[in-house]
């Protein structure tokens, strides 16, 4: 039997890193430009000139694809705090600081996407796994490096809240105000606010 044009296997392995990144940038363009809401699988698959079952095979799901297209985007203009090891609890959080504070262009596709975690069961469990949780692992680190050096007290109730304390002003900022929180405002947050907590004793508490 002869295999037809139609039957025959492509050959066609994973995508290139490079069509990668093209799909992902494609499809963040996408969110800020019309709202998550109304990007689809297939508005997607259009703009980029390929199939709905390509962007399925890669990525399983919209909620997937367009956080995986966030993160991707994050993690190539900004460096990643893992690497943040200035030798002091404050310098560090002032590298988190910046790294809150920098300026987004993409800032309105990431509140498109925000909003829509209270209508889209699959989205929020994402955001946690791909974005949220590396960046408090990366946190953590940095409180319990503080700990072994003698900055912050071991039994600070303030260090099991401190990533409520440093990244709730900024999403407070972001999405209740609709603007950048700048690197003043953290910066001052950092000083005023978190230092204080994280170096006092618990029960000063």
């Amino acid at each position: 039997m002869t295999t037809t044009a139609a039957t025959a296997p492509t050959g066609r392995g994973k995508l290139t890193p490079e069509r990668e990144r093209e799909l992902l940038r494609i499809t963040l363009e996408l969110v800020a430009e019309v709202g998550y809401d109304h990007v689809t699988m297939a508005t997607v698959a259009k703009r980029a000139k390929c199939s709905t079952a390509t962007l399925y095979r890669q990525w399983e799901s919209k909620p997937r694809l367009v956080i995986t297209a966030w993160k991707a985007y994050d993690d190539e203009r900004r460096s990643t705090l893992a690497e943040v090891d200035t030798g002091t609890l404050r310098g560090d959080l002032l590298e988190v600081a910046q790294y809150l504070a920098d300026e987004d262009p993409a800032q309105e596709s990431l509140i498109s996407v925000v909003q829509a975690v209270v209508r889209d069961q699959e989205l929020m469990p994402l955001l946690r796994e791909i974005m949220i949780r590396p960046v408090l692992e990366d946190l953590d680190r940095i409180l319990r490096r503080a700990v072994a050096r003698g900055e912050a007290a071991p039994d600070s109730p303030a260090l099991r809240m401190a990533e409520h304390l440093l990244y709730g002003p900024a999403l407070v900022e972001t999405i209740l105000h609709g603007r950048q929180p700048t690197r003043a405002f953290l910066t001052g947050f950092v000083d005023d606010i978190l230092l204080p907590v994280l170096t006092r004793r618990g029960d000063a508490l």
